[in-house]
Formats: structure tokens, sequence, C-alpha cells
């Protein structure tokens, strides 16, 4: 069978051509939509974004008031921290040579006796000399068994111990030096 072709060529490469124009068109008109609303989500966002700066500038502002109140207030708290440091520094120590002598003279035996007492004081530490007197040497002994094994005396060294008799009795000296820790 034979086909007869009665539309002219022309009209139909006229005809494909609108279609590819309109198809090219419609290509064209939907970029252009999809490129409007990409640049119209992009602008509503910089907004949003612009709002919530603007939001969080002035937020900041009024947070920046309270941080430099929060300043000052720690500032003042430094300065009292300060003041009460350097008054527990001036009365840390008040006290050592009176809670020495309650210390050291509960546990004195009462045959024994101080002769002399030098004292030296570093920081918390008190360094002493003693010369100690006694009646009895097995208060003396328990007297130096009782500093030894205190945690509050350390390096306790005993010198040389003197007997004289006076009146029928004897009595025992002896230097002792060591050192208290005041806690």
């Amino acid at each position: 069978m034979v086909k007869i072709n009665l539309i002219p060529q022309e009209y139909i490469d006229r005809l494909n051509r609108k279609v590819v124009i309109a198809k090219a068109v419609l290509a064209g008109v939907a970029v252009a939509a999809v490129l409007v609303m990409v640049s119209g989500w992009h602008f509503t966002r910089v907004k949003r974004m612009e709002i919530r700066l603007a939001e969080r500038e002035a937020e900041m502002a009024v947070l920046k008031t309270d941080v430099e109140r929060v300043k000052a207030i720690e500032a003042e708290i430094a300065e009292v921290q300060r003041y009460l440091e350097a008054i527990n520094r001036i009365s840390r120590n008040r006290f050592i040579y009176t809670r020495f002598m309650q210390d050291v003279t509960s546990d004195l035996p009462a045959s024994m006796w101080f002769n002399g007492m030098n004292t030296t004081l570093k920081d918390t530490t008190l360094s002493l000399t003693i010369s100690l007197m006694s009646r009895s040497p097995y208060d003396l002994a328990y007297w130096i068994n009782h500093l030894e094994r205190d945690p509050r005396y350390a390096e306790v060294t005993l010198g040389a111990v003197s007997i004289a008799e006076v009146e029928g009795a004897h009595t025992y000296s002896a230097p002792i030096n060591f050192k208290y820790m005041y806690k």
C-alpha cells in the first residue's frame, strides 16, 4: 500500500518548530519558576535570619548589662574573699600559744614542771626547747613517750638527764626539743 502525504513538509516542519519552541519556552518558564521559588526561599530565609539576629542582638544588649552586673558582683565577692583571707591569715596563729599550753599541760604528769621554755613560730609550727624538771623518772619517760606518739608533736629529742638531790628527794632535769603542729 502506498501512503500519500497530503500535508506539505514545510507545514510539518513549522509545526515541529513550534513544538520545540513551546517546549523551550515551557522549560524556560519552569526554570524561571524554580529560580523564583528558590530565590524567594532564600530571601525569606535571609529575612528570618536578620529578624532572629536583631532579636538576639537585643537580647545580648539586655544580657550585657546583666553580665556587667555579674562581673561587678564577682569583683565585690573577690574583694570580700581577700578581706576574709587576710583576717584568717592574721587570726590563724593567734591562739597557737594558748592551744599549745592547753595541749602540753593537759598531759603533763603532776610530778613534772617546766623550768624554762624557748619558742620559735614558723607558719603553724611551733619549735620548742624546754628545760624540764621531774620528781619521777617514770613520769619523765611516760611524758616523752606520749610526745613521740601524739601526731601534734614531731622531732622529739631528749637531752642529757641530770639528777640532783634536794632535801632527800631526787630531781631529774633534762632539756627537750620538739615541734608542735597547730591544726
